[in-house]
């Protein structure tokens, strides 16, 4: 789902820069002192979440788990994200430095604003009903992702569209297996920590 330098035309990267920099501004500011270490340890699992690839046809899909980074974080996740697409970029050449700011739209953001929401309605839910809300929020999450990836690849490009649809589709199985792993993961936490979704129990 990274997009790499050298893709994308200096008006989509001037776009992506323009929409990251204030909701990174925003993220940034609602980080809290006491969750650093929660922060560290997310985001570690975010990078290496990158690395269990999934062949899928000519492509080779990887976990995103951003979906679930912002059901434990909400607005906050968005930071915890970015700085994963940072090392990524910087330790195993996933990405790019110039298209960090697009990457963070494409992959850090949906995260970040479908958690909010489904921290929303976790809060309001039955316990039964809260992994389900997971799933949903992790699957959907990766295909928002997907449909801004094809609008970033096909604006960019005309000749990128067949690539694009390729991609797109390629994504399908991919947020199928992050809605089932959301669900387990929603399912486990409400029972031992359900503090991190923000709820008591």
């Amino acid at each position: 789902m990274h997009i790499s330098d050298g893709v994308l035309s200096p008006y989509i990267i001037g776009i992506g820069w323009a929409i990251a920099i204030p909701a990174l501004t925003v993220s940034v500011r609602r980080l809290r002192t006491d969750q650093v270490g929660a922060y560290g340890v997310v985001a570690a699992a975010f990078f290496a979440g990158s690395t269990i690839h999934i062949p899928v046809g000519p492509f080779s899909m990887h976990l995103v788990l951003s979906g679930m980074v912002g059901l434990l974080f909400g607005w906050e996740a968005l930071t915890i994200v970015t700085v994963g697409l940072l090392l990524q970029a910087l330790l195993i050449s996933y990405g790019g430095l110039t298209v960090l700011g697009v990457n963070v739209v494409i992959m850090a953001l949906p995260g970040a604003i479908m958690g909010v929401i489904g921290r929303h309605w976790i809060k309001h839910a039955s316990p039964k009903r809260r992994p389900w809300i997971g799933s949903l929020i992790g699957g959907s999450t990766i295909m928002i992702s997907a449909i801004l990836l094809y609008v970033t690849l096909s604006t960019t490009n005309t000749a990128l569209i067949p690539l694009a649809k390729l991609v797109f589709v390629g994504h399908i199985p991919v947020a199928i297996v992050e809605a089932v792993i959301s669900y387990w993961l929603v399912h486990f936490l409400q029972k031992v920590k359900p503090e991190l979704l923000g709820v008591s129990s």
